[in-house]
C-alpha cells in the first residue's frame, strides 16, 4: 500500500519554531475568548428569576400554572439569545475541573428545587412551601452562577501548564 501522504512525511511538519508560534497564538485566542465571555450583571438574577418563576409555578393552582409555566420556559432560551446576540459568544458547557463541579452542584440544588416543589403540589403540604425551593433555585443562580462563569474565564485563558 502507498501513503497517501507520500515517502516524506516530515516535508509536511511544522519545524518547531512554526510549532511554538502556533501554540503561542492559540493561547492568545484563549485569553481573547476568556475576556468576551464575560456575564452582564443582570444576567444571574434575570437566570434566578425564571428559575424561581418556573419552580414557584407549582405553588399557583392550575390555570395559573399552567399558562405561567410556558412563559417561563420560553423566557430561558430568550434569555440565552440574547446574551449571545449582545456579546456574540456562548459557553454552553464547563471549561475544565473546577467549573465542572460548580455546574454540577448547581445543576443538583435546581433539580432539588424542583422536586421539592413537585412534592409540595402532589402533597397535601400548602402550596406556599412551595416558595421555599422558588427561592433557593433564585439564591443558587445568583451565587453558584458568577462562581461558574468566573472560572470559566480562567479556565479558557489558563495556558495548557496553568490548567495541569
Amino acid at each position: 500500500m502507498e501513503n497517501d501522504f507520500g515517502d516524506d512525511d516530515t516535508a509536511s511538519r511544522p519545524s518547531p519554531a512554526e510549532a511554538r508560534q502556533a501554540l503561542s497564538e492559540l493561547a492568545a485566542d484563549r485569553a481573547t475568548l476568556a475576556a468576551r465571555v464575560i456575564t452582564p450583571w443582570w444576567y444571574h438574577p434575570a437566570l434566578g428569576g425564571i428559575v424561581a418563576l418556573i419552580v414557584g409555578t407549582q405553588a399557583l393552582p392550575f390555570p395559573a400554572s399552567a399558562l405561567t409555566l410556558p412563559v417561563a420556559l420560553f423566557a430561558l432560551p430568550t434569555l440565552v439569545v440574547v446574551y449571545r446576540r449582545r456579546y456574540g459568544v456562548w459557553i454552553s458547557q464547563p471549561t475544565g475541573p473546577r467549573s465542572r463541579r460548580v455546574f454540577r452542584a448547581l445543576m443538583v440544588v435546581l433539580l432539588l428545587a424542583f422536586a421539592a416543589a413537585l412534592a409540595v403540589r402532589f402533597t397535601g403540604v400548602a402550596y406556599h412551601w412551595a416558595l421555599l425551593p422558588a427561592v433557593a433555585g433564585f439564591v443558587a443562580a445568583v451565587v453558584l452562577g458568577p462562581w461558574y462563569d468566573d472560572l470559566v474565564r480562567r479556565e479558557l485563558g489558563a495556558t495548557q501548564q496553568e490548567a495541569r
